[in-house]
């Protein structure tokens, strides 16, 4: 299904299933087809999968992107389809989507599965950090030849800059917050700790032996949380 935002953009969304909202947030140059593998939830629980803008099926024009006004497209879906309160499952940048909605509209959110977040560009490990920034300068060197191209490095980009957080009204958030990594992660390990620590109700996994796609390579295993943090969400909103 399409949404059009308040700017005229395209988002495409897929809402499936009934019972208590969980809202999936995909990663950088991904869509919401990355959580192929969480679809089975469907039979329990309702389910939003969302391509941010200039991500799968969601218009793709070079505009300059942000955190900040991919939280306020996200607001205005979940405004459209009457979700007061959710679980929000977020992978890689979709974690820190995620985040950036918490600290901006944090009566929406039940609970926060993030998922190889980071807050800060040194977040990422060293190895990474090169990788990243070489991609977005050879795209950036070939933006002004290519719409697609300047689109790529606006992505790009995102991972680029550190978070426009409200550390101080994510310190005071009453929900539980589950920070999940694999051990051979793009994402440090204190690094998500220092995430986890943000939240006065959190967790960390550190999954052996795992790197960055947890929700494809141990579904069963990640389905498994979101259904405990659904649990634990849930008596949240009641009470």
């Amino acid at each position: 299904m399409e949404f059009k935002v308040k700017d005229g953009q395209i988002i495409y969304y897929r809402d499936l299933g009934k019972g208590f909202p969980i809202v999936f947030l995909h990663g950088n140059n991904l869509s919401g087809n990355y959580f192929g593998k969480q679809g089975i939830l469907y039979r329990d629980y309702r389910l939003i999968f969302i391509d941010s803008r200039n991500h799968g099926r969601s218009s793709r024009q070079s505009v300059k992107m942000t955190f900040e006004q991919m939280a306020a497209d996200l607001e205005e879906i979940l405004q459209y389809l009457n979700i007061k309160k959710a679980l929000f499952v977020g992978h890689s940048d979709g974690a820190n989507l995620a985040m950036v909605y918490a600290s901006r509209y944090p009566d929406r959110i039940a609970g926060l599965l993030l998922n190889a977040g980071n807050m800060t560009f040194n977040g990422l490990t060293r190895r990474s950090r090169f990788a990243v920034y070489i991609q977005y300068l050879c795209l950036k060197a070939l933006s002004p030849f290519s719409s697609k191209m300047d689109i790529m490095a606006q992505v790009t980009g995102l991972m680029l800059h550190d978070l426009p957080l409200d550390r101080e009204r994510l310190h005071q958030a009453a929900y539980p917050v589950w920070v999940v990594m694999g051990q051979r992660d793009v994402i440090s390990i204190r690094h998500s700790r220092e995430i986890s620590e943000l939240f006065p109700i959190h967790k960390l996994y550190v999954q052996r032996r795992e790197g960055h796609r947890l929700a494809q390579r141990k579904y069963k295993v990640f389905n498994q949380m979101i259904r405990e943090l659904v649990r634990i969400s849930r008596k949240e909103v009641v009470a």
